[in-house]
């Protein structure tokens, strides 16, 4: 049975290579932890479906996997589209001044002026047009409707402070931008 505390990591892309290998790719910053784990699940058919990674290595904007039981191209390209997640019980200890950004989906977001701009719905990676791979990353906003999101850049400009204790991230940025 899979843990109730799966986070989604990333997408699979297809094959790499002739000899079951996966490339994935990763969503937000997140990828390291694909990198770190060695228990991931895969998401796309009715049921979750535990995997053994034997070997993982970051290639460009990407990750490569290699797990038990996918042993040709054919095998891995079957897999094309599915999710990779990973128990949140299983992510590696951070740093004090460290956050996932997964947790902080339902923080309270505050600017200066000590106005609620919404909650964390999402957290977007890359170029927000492409909504690439790419390092740049936002902090999806809403005060109920989705529709209107705020984007904040995920970057100390604009990112003063998060306080996980109290759920609460304090930003430079006024409601109308």
């Amino acid at each position: 049975m899979a843990p109730r505390d799966l986070i989604e990591l990333g997408a699979v892309r297809g094959a790499y290579g002739l000899k079951g290998w996966v490339r994935i790719a990763p969503f937000a910053a997140e990828g390291v932890v694909l990198e770190n784990v060695r228990r991931w699940w895969l998401l796309g058919g009715a049921e979750p479906l535990a995997l053994t990674v034997e070997d993982v290595k970051r290639h460009t904007e990407s990750i490569l996997a290699k797990w038990a039981g996918c042993e040709s191209k054919e095998a891995a390209d079957a897999l094309k589209g599915a999710t990779i997640a990973v128990a949140r019980s299983d992510f590696p200890a951070l740093d004090e001044d460290e956050h996932y950004l997964s947790d902080m989906v339902g923080y309270r977001v505050i600017n200066r002026q000590g106005l609620e701009l919404g909650t964390i719905c999402g957290i977007r990676s890359g170029d927000v047009e492409s909504r690439s791979t790419a390092a740049a990353q936002w902090l999806e906003v809403s005060d109920g409707d989705p529709r209107e999101a705020l984007l904040i850049p995920l970057v100390d400009r604009y990112v003063e402070a998060i306080e996980p204790e109290s759920r609460l991230i304090r930003v430079d940025w006024e409601s109308n931008w």
